[in-house]
C-alpha cells in the first residue's frame, strides 16, 4: 500500500482535524473498500428481497450463492495477491514498471482459468437454471478481478479515483437491482445477481482505466511474476492460509450437523454463518487503523533504523533508532488494541439490542458475541503477521497463519461436534494464535540484530529460477 500510504501521510500529518478525518476515510475505503462494499450490497440486497416478499427459496439461494462467490474468490486469489504485492513493490523499486502491467494480465488469466475449471466442476450436476449459473459465475469472475486490481491500485497515488470507482459501482448495482426487482417485478436471485454484476463490472472497468493511466508500458512477460512464487513460496501460502483461516471455521460447521443443502447445490449453515457474517464487521476498523498508523507513523521509524544501517551510521545511532522503532511499534499496537477493544464492546452492545430485529435467535446472538470477542484477538494476530512481513520474516508469518488455519478448523469441529458450542472453536483458535503470534514477534525483535547483520549473505548473487528457465525455453521472455 506504499503509494496510498505516502498520500495518506500528507493528510494525516496536517494539524487540520478534517484533513486527518479525510485520511481515515480514504484509508477505510482503500483498505477494506471491496470487502465493505460487498458486505453492504449483499446485506441490502437480502433485506430488499425480503421486503419485496420474494420466495424464501430465492432469498436462500441468493445468500448461499453470493456467500460462495465471496468466500472462494478470496481464497482463490489470496496466495497470488501476496506474491504479486511483493513483485510489484520490487519492480517499482527497481524502476522496471514495464513488468507490472504484464503481470496483471498474467495473474488475472491464471486465476480466471482456475476459477472456470472449479465452477464447471461445481455446477456440473447442479439442477439450477443456466442463466443463474452464468450470472453467479460472472460475479465470481468480477470479484476475482476486483481483488487483483485493488492490489495494483494500491501503487497509485490518486486515491480519490479509487473512492470514486467503488462508490459509483455501488450506486449502479443498487439502481439495477431496484429496476430489475422493484420496477420490473423480477423477484429472483438471478435478477439481484445481474445488478451486482453490473456494479462490480463498473468497478473493474474504472480500476483498470486508472491502472492503465499509471502503468503504461507492457513488455508482454505475462508470467514473469511466477518466478516470485518459486523465490518466495511462503508468501503464496501465507495469503492462502490467511483467507482459509478467516473462513475455515465456517467450512467446518458446513460439514457438521447444522449444515443445510440449498437448491441441491450449496452446502452452508445459516445458523452459524449469519452471526459470523455480522461479527466479522468488527475487524474492519483494525485494518483501517493498521493502514493509517503503522503505514505512516511506524514506517518512519522503520525507515530511519534501516536507513542508518545502510548509510553506515555509528552503532550508538543505530541502537537509538532501533529503540525508537520499538517504542513506536509498542505504542501503535497498544493504541490499535485499545481502539479495537472499544469497537468490540460497541458491537456486542449493538448486536444484543438490534440483531433480534433482523431475525437472529438468542443462540445466534451468543455465537455473534463469542466471535466478536474472538475477532479482537484475530485482529491483533493479523497485525502481528503483517508486522512480521514488514521485517521480511516470511517463515514466521507462514507458521502463524498456518497455525490459525489448522487450530480454527479442528477446534470448531471439536467444540461444535462434542459440546454443541458454536463459535468457541474460532475464539479458542484466535486466542492461541494471538499468544503464538506475540511470541513469534518478540522473538524476531529480540533477534533483529542477528537477522540484519549476520543472517544476510555478504555478497548477493541473483540466481535464475527453474521457473524462469522454463519460461525462457517456451519463449515467454521473447
Amino acid at each position: 500500500m506504499a503509494g496510498i500510504g505516502f498520500q495518506l501521510k500528507e493528510l494525516y500529518n496536517r494539524s487540520n482535524f478534517f484533513a486527518q478525518l479525510r485520511a481515515y476515510g480514504y484509508s477505510a475505503l482503500t483498505a477494506v473498500g471491496p470487502m465493505f462494499l460487498s458486505i453492504l450490497l449483499i446485506t441490502a440486497a437480502r433485506e430488499w428481497l425480503i421486503y419485496l416478499n420474494a420466495p424464501n427459496s430465492e432469498v436462500n439461494l441468493f445468500i448461499a450463492s453470493v456467500q460462495y462467490t465471496f468466500i472462494f474468490s478470496q481464497i482463490l486469489t489470496g496466495g497470488f495477491l501476496f506474491v504479486i504485492s511483493r513483485f510489484v513493490a520490487d519492480q517499482t523499486f527497481m524502476e522496471k514498471e514495464e513488468n507490472v502491467l504484464s503481470s496483471m494480465y498474467g495473474v488475472i488469466g491464471i486465476v480466471l482459468l482456475i476459477g472456470f475449471v472449479i465452477t464447471v466442476l461445481f455446477y456440473w450436476l447442479s439442477p439450477l437454471p443456466l442463466l443463474f449459473k452464468f450470472s453467479s459465475y460472472l460475479l465470481f469472475v468480477e470479484l476475482n478481478i476486483v481483488w487483483i486490481l485493488s492490489m495494483y491500485v494500491s501503487a497509485l497515488k490518486d486515491y480519490k479515483k479509487i473512492v470514486k470507482g467503488y462508490l459509483l459501482g455501488v450506486a449502479v448495482a443498487a439502481i439495477v437491482i431496484w429496476v430489475m426487482t422493484g420496477l420490473l417485478g423480477i423477484k429472483t436471485a438471478t435478477a439481484v445477481f445481474i445488478g451486482l454484476d453490473a456494479g462490480f463490472l463498473l468497478i473493474a472497468i474504472m480500476l483498470t482505466r486508472d491502472i492503465f493511466g499509471f502503468f503504461q508500458l507492457n513488455n508482454k512477460r505475462y508470467f514473469y511474476f511466477l518466478t516470485y512464487i518459486e523465490k518466495y513460496p511462503f508468501l503464496f501460502f501465507i495469503g492462502l492460509f490467511y483467507y482459509l483461516g478467516l473462513y475455515g471455521h465456517n467450512i467446518a460447521v458446513w460439514l457438521g450437523d447444522r449444515r443445510v443443502m440449498v437448491a441441491d447445490t450449496f452446502l452452508m449453515a445459516p445458523y452459524y454463518d449469519t452471526p459470523v457474517f455480522y461479527a466479522y464487521l468488527s475487524v474492519l476498523p483494525a485494518l483501517v487503523l493498521f493502514m493509517v498508523t503503522l503505514e505512516t507513523t511506524f514506517y518512519q521509524t522503520y525507515k530511519k533504523y534501516y536507513g542508518r544501517i545502510l548509510n553506515g551510521f555509528p552503532l550508538q545511532d543505530i541502537e537509538s533508532a532501533k529503540q525508537e522503532m520499538y517504542r513506536t511499534l509498542r505504542l501503535e499496537i497498544l493504541f490499535l488494541a485499545q481502539v479495537q477493544l472499544l469497537v468490540t464492546f460497541i458491537f456486542i452492545f449493538i448486536g444484543v439490542r438490534f440483531l433480534p430485529f433482523v431475525g437472529l435467535t438468542q443462540d445466534q446472538i451468543d455465537i455473534f458475541m463469542i466471535v466478536v470477542l474472538g475477532s479482537w484477538f484475530l485482529s491483533l494476530m493479523i497485525t502481528f503477521f503483517l508486522i512480521l512481513l514488514y521485517f521480511d520474516e516470511r517463515k514466521a508469518a507462514f507458521s502463524l497463519t498456518g497455525f490459525y488455519v489448522l487450530s480454527s478448523f479442528l477446534a470448531t469441529i471439536f467444540f461444535s461436534g462434542l459440546f454443541n458450542l458454536y463459535g468457541a472453536g474460532m475464539f479458542v483458535a484466535a486466542v492461541l494464535s494471538f499468544v503464538y503470534g506475540s511470541r513469534l514477534l518478540m522473538k524476531q525483535l529480540n533477534e533483529i540484530d542477528y537477522t540484519t547483520f549476520c543472517h544476510q549473505p555478504i555478497i548477493y548473487k541473483e540466481k535464475m529460477t527453474k521457473t524462469e528457465q522454463f519460461l525462457r525455453k517456451v519463449g515467454s521472455f521473447d
